[in-house]
C-alpha cells in the first residue's frame, strides 16, 4: 500500500470512491464529506493541506483518500487528519488500519508536529476503534457535532 498525490491521472478514480453501502458517491456521506467536496475544499484552504490517494500496490487500485494539514481547532493552529476514507468495497479487510499508519507517518514528518487531531461523527465505531489502536484519545470537546480526538507524539 502507498499514498500518491492526486493527479490528472487518478482524480476521477478518487472522486468516485464512496463509503455508501449502495456504492453511489454523494456530496455528503454518512460519516465523511465526499472526496470531490474535499478536493474542492482543499483548493481554498489558507493553510497547507495535502490530499492523497490510497493505492493498493498489488493491483495499483485506488482504494481510499485522505486529506491532512494545518487547520485551526479551538483557536489553535494544529496538524489534523481532515479526511480519511476507504471505499466501501475495500472496508473490513485491514486496509484502513494499514493506510492510517502510512498517513500518520507522513504527518509526523511535517515540521514541528507534536500532536495530531481529528474529529469523528457519532456512531462511527469502526473508525473510532482504528484511531484508538493508534493512540488517539477523545479530548472531550465537540466541534460541529463531531467529537475531537488527539494523538500526542
Amino acid at each position: 500500500m502507498r499514498l500518491d498525490d492526486i493527479t490528472k491521472d487518478n482524480y476521477f478514480q478518487v472522486v468516485m470512491l464512496t463509503t455508501n453501502q449502495d456504492h453511489t458517491a454523494t456530496v455528503m456521506e454518512k460519516h465523511v464529506a465526499s472526496n470531490a467536496f474535499s478536493l474542492v475544499e482543499a483548493s481554498f484552504c489558507e493553510n497547507p493541506v495535502y490530499t492523497k490517494a490510497i493505492i493498493h500496490e498489488r493491483n495499483n487500485t485506488v482504494i481510499g483518500f485522505c486529506m491532512y494539514g494545518i487547520t485551526e481547532i479551538l483557536g489553535k493552529r494544529v496538524y489534523a487528519l481532515l479526511r480519511f476514507m476507504i471505499d466501501v468495497s475495500f472496508q473490513c479487510k485491514g486496509y484502513g488500519t494499514k493506510a492510517l499508519g502510512l498517513i500518520l507517518d507522513e504527518i509526523k514528518a511535517l515540521p514541528d508536529c507534536n500532536e495530531i487531531f481529528l474529529t469523528l461523527t457519532p456512531g462511527n465505531t469502526r473508525a473510532r476503534h482504528v484511531y484508538h489502536k493508534y493512540g488517539f484519545r477523545s479530548t472531550g470537546d465537540v466541534i460541529d457535532g463531531e467529537r475531537l480526538y488527539r494523538l500526542e507524539l
